[in-house]
């Protein structure tokens, strides 16, 4: 059980320092040095809070 654990969390960190390195936002190095808690907060800001913009429904 243990291994699987920390199977899942280093692909949940090899996702988003690889999402978070695509943009630009940090280097290698900072990235490394962050805490899992870190990464998943500062995915979830740059790619989850993007502002929703309400549609006209009579227009395209």
């Amino acid at each position: 059980m243990s291994h699987l654990l920390q199977t899942a969390l280093d692909k949940e960190r090899s996702h988003y320092s690889k999402k978070l390195l695509q943009i630009g936002v940090y280097t290698k190095e900072i990235l490394n040095s962050m805490t899992i808690t870190e990464l998943r907060k500062d995915y979830a800001y740059f790619f989850r809070n993007i502002p929703y913009r309400e549609r006209d429904p009579y227009t395209n």
